[in-house]
């Protein structure tokens, strides 16, 4: 993941006590009037619990994959006790699990990279005249996308390879073929904190 380029500050001198702290991390921003200079998690909707959510199956799946595999929602008790022992297998595939897990990187990335455009966007472009300046940052984010989509080209690639490798049937293909377009298709989010309420301190009002 591309890092923000920094300014390199002059090291301030050693004390007993600095020594002894490690230098604060420094966080980004989402430059608008509303959360300048306040704190944010750039994400995947829920992708703290996607992943675990993906291991899953309840019956808006079960139907989402007889649906996906031709079933057409009839299917036998024999049918759904297939599908439940797919999701064991899948979940117990570790090398399935860091795929998805690959793709949903790929995502973050391609979500907080939308997030830098709009905010290099927001610093150089003029809202009413295309400028030599917004197109640099058009031609220069056009390359970072371009690396993404590859990344994520590649990773859905080895995740289709590794499917058909795998799978002994359609439903647990299918299945996993829909975690995969879950992973696509998340939201990108900015969650970011309320900001701390006023104390009403007469010291600072």
């Amino acid at each position: 993941m591309a890092n923000c380029p920094q300014t390199l500050a002059k090291p301030a001198t050693a004390t007993p006590d600095s020594a002894a702290k490690p230098p604060a991390k420094p966080h980004k921003v989402f430059t608008n009037d509303d959360i300048d200079a306040r704190p944010h998690d750039i994400s995947i909707a829920g992708s703290r619990d996607i992943l675990q959510q993906l291991n899953t199956c309840d019956r808006t799946c079960f139907d989402q994959v007889a649906q996906r595999a031709g079933a057409n929602g009839v299917y036998s008790a024999k049918w759904k006790l297939a599908l439940l022992d797919a999701v064991e297998t899948v979940k117990r595939d570790m090398a399935w699990q860091e795929m998805l897990g690959e793709i949903l990187g790929v995502q973050g990335q391609a979500c907080e990279t939308q997030v830098q455009k709009t905010q290099d966007l927001q610093r150089f472009a003029d809202p009413r005249n295309i400028t030599p300046s917004e197109l640099a940052v058009e031609r220069q984010y056009e390359a970072k996308f371009r690396e993404i989509r590859a990344r994520l080209n590649a990773a859905l690639d080895r995740a289709n390879a590794h499917i058909s490798k795998v799978s002994p049937d359609a439903i647990q293909a299918q299945y996993m073929h829909m975690q995969v377009d879950k992973l696509v298709h998340a939201t990108c989010t900015i969650n970011v904190p309320a900001p701390p309420e006023d104390t009403d301190d007469p010291v600072d009002p």
